[in-house]
């Protein structure tokens, strides 16, 4: 069973995000495969401090802060697919999202523990694709290359119309169910 980890960085719980993140799992599939959709605006977690104490620390996060990352630091280390989906917000991920992405680095310091897991992105934005999106994308390229991750890809909707406009054309939900069984080959499962 390869355990795949979703963390939903939109703050609106039945967003656009959230509907297109429906669609791609649907393409993932459910057999051999579990899912665990964690929303991450409900999660109480600071930002990293640049304490260093994670450096130093091998085996595990080693984080100094107490809060929700914790037990989302285990949570990461075990699954066997982290897939990021977020709306755009001001040209980048939400706030939200952003802090656990900061927070990674308590993971790769001391011993690599996220190096060679695979990762994937869905993100949706109201705007045009270079409205944001693009960034977001190559922030987490950029990140998974850096830490040895294997970067599967993304799903970007962009413009994304809403949810009525997406529910009336098929194809919104066909690409991404497609993009979730390119995750599913990508996972060998």
């Amino acid at each position: 069973m390869k355990k795949v980890l979703v963390l939903e960085g939109s703050p609106r719980e039945r967003g656009n995000t959230a509907l297109v993140t429906d669609w791609v799992l649907e393409g993932l599939g459910k057999r051999g495969v579990s899912v665990e959709r964690v929303r991450v605006p409900k999660l109480d977690i600071n930002g990293c401090q640049a304490c260093s104490t994670c450096v130093s620390t091998k085996g595990g996060a080693g984080c100094a802060q107490d809060d929700d990352m914790t037990e989302l630091y285990d949570r990461i280390i075990d699954c066997e697919l982290l897939l990021f989906t977020s709306p755009i917000f001001c040209w980048g991920v939400t706030g939200q999202l952003k802090l656990v992405t900061d927070r990674l680095f308590a993971l790769m310091t001391g011993e690599n523990m996220l190096k060679g897991k695979p990762i994937a992105l869905v993100l949706t934005g109201g705007g045009s694709i270079f409205a944001g999106a693009d960034l977001a994308a190559r922030m987490y390229r950029d990140i998974a290359h850096f830490i040895g991750m294997e970067y599967l890809g993304e799903h970007i909707v962009a413009p994304c119309p809403g949810r009525q406009a997406m529910n009336r054309r098929p194809s919104y939900r066909e690409e991404a169910k497609r993009f979730g069984k390119e995750l599913r080959q990508r996972l060998k499962t």
